[in-house]
Order: C-alpha cells, then structure tokens, then sequence
C-alpha cells in the first residue's frame, strides 16, 4: 500500500519513531503482511520514498473531540485510551512541535483533525526494523 506523509511527519517515519499512521478507511482494507510503501510529497515532483516496511498490525481507531477544547478521545478497537495514551500515542504519530511544553501533542492534533471530527478509520503499524529489499535510494 502506498502511504504518503506531510513534510512535518518524513523525518521521524525515515529515523523510525514514527512506526504507524492514522488514514481514513479505504475500499481495499489494508492488511498485515503487505507492505507499506512511504513517500513524501505523494504524486508531486518532490516525491521522495521515505522507505519500504512489511504492515505488521491493522486496528479501527475512532478519533473524536472532548469536553476540554484542547483535548481528543482516541478509541483503538473500540478501547478508549487514557489522557497519557492518547498524548502518548499522538507524540509516536509525529506531533512534537518544538513548543510541546506549552502546546501538547494533544492539542496539537485536535488542530490538525479539527474539520475532520468525529473520524473514523485505521491506524496502520510496520516494522521499521525490517526495511524491504531495495527501499532506501542508494547515493551515486
């Protein structure tokens, strides 16, 4: 499957701290075992693959707003995470502003998913320890 990233999330799915993505369902579900193919810049002129890695999990997730203006409520598999879950599992998804301390990763991404929620779809995970054959470009 081919998977494209926002310049803001390339560097962290290259150094392999980000290990999984949030999309919207698709008509062909994804599965484990296929791989993900990661670009930046999809279908653009500054396309750059990012790296090939075998999906290892697929799980419904459910994002909506909370209460609180700055929070979100995250459902994996229908299991709705704590505060620190979700804070953790948003910084593992690539929000980490350089102001954190006073703009958490929570608020961050309630930013981002604002227009979108509720939203529904599926957090996809690969292995970043095991790149598939040919997935770096090589230096001339």
């Amino acid at each position: 499957m081919l998977l494209g990233f926002k310049r803001r999330f390339a560097t962290f799915v290259e150094e392999g701290s980000k290990t999984h993505t949030i999309r919207g369902k698709r008509a062909i579900a994804p599965k484990p075992g296929e791989i993900c193919h990661c670009y930046v810049d999809p279908r653009q002129k500054t396309m750059r693959l990012l790296g090939r890695w075998p999906c290892v999990r697929v799980e419904p997730i459910r994002i909506e707003p909370a209460v609180h203006p700055a929070r979100l409520v995250i459902r994996i598999d229908d299991n709705a995470l704590s505060d620190d879950e979700t804070e953790a599992l948003l910084v593992r998804d690539g929000f980490r502003e350089s102001n954190a301390e006073t703009y958490p990763a929570m608020a961050q991404a309630r930013d981002f998913w604002e227009d979108r929620l509720p939203f529904t779809g599926t957090l996809i995970h690969w292995d970043h320890s095991r790149p598939v054959e040919g997935s770096r470009r090589r230096s001339v």
